[in-house]
């Protein structure tokens, strides 16, 4: 088995292995290549077959694994195992959004990934902020605000995001001040980071009175029981799973592909 970065000929064998997973992010070129430019794309091949593939993306000084996927077929060969170390190697930080496979997490927590809290994908009505406001920005200009709340250049994700079917940027602003910055579709709240001083529930009731009716909600945020009181139904969740509980801020709404 070879293990090796992702080339632009593997393209279509990368999609049939996300296909048989019912995963669609992979199947988006735009997507691999987003991940290869700011990233680690690789693929595991076997007899000349790609059987695997696995993504990781440096954000806030720790590496995110976006990606763990292998062909049916050849799961529980290794080949998992094969792509974490060559992803994970040298990098200490990690973490990942998994799923609930009961034969992934074994394999996580064998890397150093121990599993946090869950990240619930909400569904609902649009909300009723109290006093904060949000406004639809491009794409770019969300991406520098992020920057000056919480020192973290994003702006490769948000040109990501801002391609989106009705993708934009979003800020939400209280008193004249911007508390938080975040990017949207038609659907989804796909990401919000919210100011370390700010009140996170707030910021997320502004940011979906805006319009979108889904968002991925870590299980410690303080918006969760709001939610749920005014009708947003859990509809599915995923694991936190780092190798330091403080990677991840549980304040933030997060792209489980890209945080």
């Amino acid at each position: 088995m070879l293990v090796r970065a992702a080339e632009d000929h593997d393209l279509a064998a990368i999609a049939k292995v996300a296909l048989a997973n019912d995963e669609h992010a992979a199947t988006d070129p735009g997507y691999v290549a987003h991940l290869r430019e700011h990233g680690e794309f690789l693929v595991a091949e076997r007899d000349g077959d790609v059987v695997g593939y696995a993504a990781t993306r440096p954000v806030g000084g720790a590496t995110m694994l976006c990606d763990l996927f292998i062909d049916p077929v050849h799961q529980g060969a290794g080949v998992g195992r094969r792509l974490l170390a060559t992803a994970f190697e040298g990098r200490e930080e990690i973490f990942t959004f998994s799923s609930r496979n009961p034969r992934a997490l074994p394999l996580y927590v064998s890397c150093g990934l121990v599993p946090r809290w869950p990240l619930l994908y909400l569904t609902g009505p649009p909300t009723t902020p109290a006093a904060a406001r949000a406004h639809l920005v491009p794409a770019g200009e969300a991406a520098v605000r992020e920057l000056a709340l919480t020192g973290v250049d994003r702006a490769p994700d948000y040109s990501l995001w801002g391609l989106a079917d009705g993708g934009t940027g979003l800020v939400v602003e209280l008193d004249g001040r911007v508390i938080a910055a975040g990017a949207a579709d038609w659907e989804w709240l796909v990401h919000l980071a919210v100011a370390p001083d700010a009140d996170a529930t707030e910021a997320v009731l502004a940011a979906l009175a805006s319009g979108p009716a889904r968002a991925a909600v870590p299980g410690p945020h303080p918006a969760l029981r709001t939610l749920l009181a005014a009708g947003w139904r859990i509809d599915d969740f995923d694991h936190h799973m780092s190798s330091r509980d403080d990677l991840v801020d549980p304040r933030t709404v997060l792209s489980p592909s890209l945080a």
